[in-house]
Order: structure tokens, then C-alpha cells, then sequence
């Protein structure tokens, strides 16, 4: 695509026109509203400020509705497992002081010539990161925007296994305003993954320089959990071209790109294969602290206080003195105030709520057992399958959750309507254990937090002593992917110890670690190959023996022939045996010996009236 596609992709762009009820938050030094939009994006306004965010995959259950239910005392202000998001900023306390470190940092960046605009927020799973770069850091720049930028553009994706496709998927809806730009996607894809002549990859500062108002409308890239580029994508050529791009367009004197990026901080050495990128994470990144008792007790109160129920001090110390010291514990603390929120509702006390579900600690795998315990057998083996397909192993680091489409999880034993409904019970409102979302309108399912990983035992059970058995699984599956995205060559099927492997594989963990349904069809063609194979050599081979036994066969029939008519005897017994011996001999003789056959019955046909006493019939059988 050249520059003049690329600005006519620019042009195209419109403004949103169709947006929801805006909700106003006051954060103390002036208010900013949210207003969400018809394609699943938002708009975040302050002070004559406009933020505009586009999400490259729906979730569809993040957003749930807020208004009270029967019996309930309001919306719940707590999110539970799932991160903050942008339009979460009216219940995202505690981080005022981190909000405000990272504006002046990322600036900072702005207004430093020779800086590349890009600003790295690492920590520990759980630790924060995410909902601060998402709830705290971007609805800021709205309310306080860079110098000289009344306005800016957010696009916002995790990498998943394309994260070129994420890219490109993204900006075709910063461009288009078209929720699902298929075409535009494909088009952006292949300027993102081609390299210019000095070897750099430039495609997302050509995109974003022809974009509609660029000059005072940049654009934010904003790359949440960039750990799962060196976890989940196994194309190391799409892996570099992706930070590439991201390198790339920071670094322009334009100022038109800016990239955020979060990362779980044991995925630090990773960066080292992109030095640039790991020298960034060593000079301005910024490391995300845990949260000291004042910042929980904000995080905690403000949220009930807010919506009108204020939590009593005691139960307020109890959750803060269960928190501390408890590594990846705000996503815990969060699952733990969802559940006492909904026993106020139901008139319980917090304390006998908190007691009940086995602290912060305890609430969150007690949930998981509970609802796995509820399954019947059959549904329990797959949500084993299920869960299991949901965690990427870690290859020297922790595991980590691993988004996969739907339809993939779905063993071949396994019928589509059973497994979705487990997975609906793994994913309703009040346990929200596992999140739906939308990509390129298929169904993705992800764990919702890691957090589950950690302190879920059964899952742990489930993984212990199998890791290399589902890295196997993983490599067939990936493979009948292939197979399936080339049209289903036989080219890329299966062949000598692979084959027999995947056999193997397939007969020895039918219950516990199932292919789905395309891989199982790829194993039974890759097997029909092969015997196709194998019948087509043995045929070849036995060509030859045919041929040489047929040639002897019709020379002992000609023999036979020669002697009858020499000796004269055609009217003798012995004459009757030599043809049925003939006969014999070409009862198995391939079709071209015909002419012989004949012949010998012409033969025979002579003796119909001779004599036939004591002539030896034994060989016409």
C-alpha cells in the first residue's frame, strides 16, 4: 500500500457520531466525562479536552449493567477480578500519587527532542499495573493533556499470537470508525510487517502521519500485557517487526506516535532480545510499587462511600492488615469487596462475609472449587480440558493465561453446546472467573486474572506432571492449524515420527488433554496419507514380480500349447489334462495374456466329442 492509499485509509476516517448517556467524574482539580460509543470505544472529555479510545477486541461482559437488581443496594462499585479499564476512572483510588508520576514522566518524553516516546509500567502480576496505565494515566491526559495537544487518540490491544494483527486491527478502526474493518486490517497488516529499505519497519508512522488532524490529534499506543509477544507469539519475524513499529514510531522528530506499554516484570529479561527495547525499560520505565496502608484504605473505602454505603473502619483494617505482605493481592482485594458488597445487599454483615469466604486470601479459589464442585462428571472433565487450554506454560518463567477462540477449545468428544455452558458458568456477572470477548467476530475466552492460576489448586493439580504433554498437544494443534490456514495441503500433513507421536499422543490422553475437533481430523488424514503412501510403494515394488510371473505363466501356457499340437494328441486324455493344466495356469494370469486363453479353449473345444475315460481331472480345481 502506498502513501496515497494510506492517506486516502486517513481520510476516510469520521467522527463518532452515535454515543451513549456520559457520565460525569469529578477527580478533585477538575471533572471529566465518559461517553461510550456504538463501536465499542470511548470518549473521555475534560476541561475543553477529548480523549478518544479504541479497544481492539469487545469485551463483552467487561461491561456489564451497573443499575441496581431486585434486592441488591446498588451497583457494585468493586471489579472484582477484572482490570480497571478507561471507563473506569470514577472507582480507581488509590494511585493518585503513581497517576501523577507517570504524567510528568510521559511529558517528559514529549518535550525532550532526542527521546523516544516511549514509557514502559512493569511490575508483578497483580501488582496494578494495567488498571494504572488504563484507569489512572490515560483518563489524565484528558483532564491534563500534553502541552499544545488539546487532544489525542488511544489505541489499545493486547498482542495475543499476532500481534501484528492486533496492530494493524486496531489503527484500521482508529482510521475507519468501522468496528469490524476487515479489509482496512489486511491492507495495514502488510504495511506493518514490510520492512523499508534501510531495514526499519515504518509502517505505523506512515499510518499515523496521514490520519485525519494528526498534527494536533496524536495518536497513543497503548500495548497492555506486551509479555504475552515473547509467551504466546511464536513467529519471531512478526515478534520484531511488532516492536519494530512500535520502536519505530516512538522515535519520529514528528511527534505524531507515542506508545505505553505494561509488563509483568518476569518477563524483563525477555526485553533483552530487543535491546533498544530493554535499554527503555532501563532508563524510563517505571516500576509499579505496592500500595502502602494509606493507598489501600482509599482503594477500599472510596469506592462504597461513593455509592452510599460506606464500609465500617474495622472491617476496613481487617481487609488492609489481610492485603499487605500478600504478593499479587489487589486483584484478591478486589474479588474479596465484590463479595461483601453483595452480602451487604443481603443483609450480612462485612466481617461474617469476609469470615465466611476465607479472607482475601481464600475467596477467589473457594469460588473456582465451588463452581467446579457443582459440575456433574462429565462437565467437570471438561472443564479440566477447558482450563487447561486457557494457561500458557512458562518456559523458565511462571504460567501464564492464554486467550484461546472458543470453538478451539472444544474436544472432538466434546459437543459445542456442553462446553460453551461450562464456560458460562466459569463466566457469570458474580464470579466473572473467566472473560468472554469478541476478535474479528469470533468468540475469545480468556482467564481473567492470573491470580487464578496462583491460588486455585486444582488447577495446579491439573498442571503438575503434565507440562510436556500439553506442550505437545499445543504443537498439534498448532500444526493442524496450519494445515487448515493453507487449504488443507497435503503438504503440511503429518509424516514419519511426528505421525506416530500425534497417534500415540491422541490414544494415551483421550480423556484428560483431548485435540480438538480440526486437530483429530488432521491426525485421521495424515493417517489415510500414509496408507495411501505406502499402498502406492508397495505396488511399485510388486510391479516388477507380477510382470516376470506372468511372462513365466504364459510361456509354460504356450509350452503346453507346442506339445499338443506336435505330438498330435488332441484326442487323448492326456490331451485334456495338458489343457486343464493350462487352464490352471491362467486362471490368475493378468488380462493381457487373453490371447493365449483362448487359444488353449479353442483347444478344448476340439475334444468336445472324444473319448474321456481315465484322463486325470483333478487340476481343474
Amino acid at each position: 500500500m502506498d502513501n496515497q492509499n494510506i492517506q486516502n485509509a486517513g481520510d476516510s476516517a469520521k467522527q463518532i457520531s452515535q454515543v451513549g448517556q456520559a457520565e460525569s467524574i469529578d477527580f478533585g482539580s477538575g471533572s471529566i466525562t465518559i461517553e461510550k460509543d456504538a463501536i465499542s470505544s470511548a470518549i473521555i472529555s475534560g476541561n475543553g479536552n477529548r480523549v478518544v479510545i479504541y479497544q481492539y477486541h469487545v469485551d463483552r461482559q467487561i461491561e456489564e449493567d451497573r443499575s441496581p437488581r431486585a434486592g441488591e443496594i446498588g451497583p457494585n462499585p468493586y471489579k472484582g477480578l477484572l482490570a480497571f479499564q478507561e471507563t473506569d476512572g470514577d472507582r480507581f483510588f488509590g494511585r493518585s500519587k503513581q497517576i501523577e508520576q507517570l504524567w510528568h514522566k510521559f511529558r517528559s518524553l514529549h518535550e525532550e527532542d532526542s527521546a523516544i516516546r516511549l514509557l514502559p509500567i512493569y511490575g508483578p502480576s497483580g501488582s496494578g499495573k494495567s488498571s494504572l496505565a488504563r484507569a489512572g494515566l490515560i483518563p489524565e491526559l484528558a483532564r491534563r493533556p500534553l502541552p499544545g495537544y488539546a487532544q489525542a487518540r488511544v489505541a489499545v490491544l493486547v498482542p495475543g499470537t499476532h500481534p501484528l494483527e492486533a496492530l494493524a486491527s486496531v489503527l484500521a478502526r482508529v482510521a475507519t470508525d468501522d468496528p469490524t474493518p476487515v479489509a482496512k486490517t489486511r491492507e495495514f497488516a502488510g504495511e506493518l510487517e514490510r520492512a523499508n529499505q534501510e531495514e526499519e519497519y515504518d509502517g505505523l508512522r506512515r499510518i499515523a502521519d496521514v490520519l485525519p488532524d494528526i498534527a494536533v490529534s496524536p495518536l497513543i499506543v497503548l500495548v497492555d500485557q506486551l509479555e504475552e509477544v515473547y509467551s504466546l507469539c511464536e513467529n519471531l519475524a512478526e515478534r520484531d517487526a511488532f516492536i519494530g513499529n512500535l520502536l519505530t514510531g516512538a522515535r519520529e522528530r514528528s511527534r505524531h506516535v507515542s506508545v505505553i506499554v505494561t509488563l509483568r516484570s518476569d518477563f524483563l529479561g525477555e526485553t533483552q532480545k530487543h535491546p533498544v527495547l530493554n535499554r527503555l525499560f532501563a532508563q524510563q520505565g517505571f516500576l509499579v510499587p505496592t500500595m502502602d496502608e494509606e493507598e489501600l484504605r482509599q482503594a477500599i473505602g472510596q469506592p462504597a462511600e461513593l455509592a452510599g454505603h460506606p464500609l465500617d473502619k474495622a472491617t476496613i483494617e481487617l481487609l488492609i492488615k489481610d492485603t499487605e505482605g500478600r504478593e499479587g493481592a489487589l486483584p484478591l482485594l478486589q474479588f474479596a469487596l465484590t463479595r461483601i458488597w453483595e452480602g451487604l445487599a443481603e443483609g450480612k454483615e462485612p466481617a461474617a462475609t469476609l469470615k465466611a469466604i476465607g479472607g482475601v486470601g481464600g475467596a477467589l479459589a473457594g469460588e473456582a472449587q465451588r463452581i467446579y464442585s457443582s459440575l456433574n462428571d462429565k462437565d467437570k472433565d471438561i472443564a479440566r480440558r477447558v482450563f487447561i487450554g486457557l494457561v500458557e506454560i512458562g518456559e523458565g518463567t511462571r504460567d501464564t493465561r492464554r486467550r484461546a477462540i472458543a470453538e478451539s477449545l472444544t474436544a472432538a468428544q466434546d459437543n459445542a453446546t456442553s462446553v460453551r455452558k461450562v464456560i458460562g458458568r466459569f463466566a457469570v456477572p458474580g464470579a466473572r472467573l473467566l472473560t468472554l470477548s469478541s476478535v474479528e467476530e469470533k468468540e475469545v475466552v480468556e482467564v481473567t486474572h492470573e491470580a487464578l492460576l496462583d491460588h486455585w489448586q486444582q488447577i495446579r493439580e491439573w498442571l503438575d506432571g503434565q507440562r510436556d504433554h500439553i506442550r505437545q498437544q499445543r504443537r498439534i494443534n498448532a500444526l493442524a492449524e496450519e494445515w487448515k490456514k493453507q487449504g488443507k495441503k497435503r503438504g503440511y500433513l503429518l509424516q514419519g515420527r511426528q505421525l506416530d507421536d500425534a497417534c500415540t499422543f491422541q490414544k494415551r490422553y483421550v480423556k484428560t488433554l483431548s485435540l480438538n475437533e480440526c486437530a483429530e481430523e488432521f491426525v485421521r488424514k495424515s493417517l489415510r496419507q500414509r496408507w495411501f503412501s505406502r499402498a502406492a510403494i508397495a505396488s511399485f515394488l510388486i510391479l516388477p514380480v507380477l510382470v516376470v510371473n506372468g511372462f513365466l505363466r504364459e510361456m509354460a501356457v504356450r509350452q503346453d500349447y507346442t506339445t499338443l499340437d506336435s505330438e498330435n494328441i488332441s484326442g487323448k486324455p492326456e490331451a485334456v489334462t495338458a489343457l486343464i493344466k493350462g487352464c490352471s495356469h491362467l486362471q490368475s494370469s493378468p488380462s493381457w495374456l487373453n490371447p493365449a486363453r483362448e487359444q488353449i479353449f479353442g483347444a478344448c473345444r476340439t475334444l468336445e466329442h472324444r473319448n474321456l475315460e481315465n484322463t486325470n481331472l483333478s487340476h481343474a480345481n
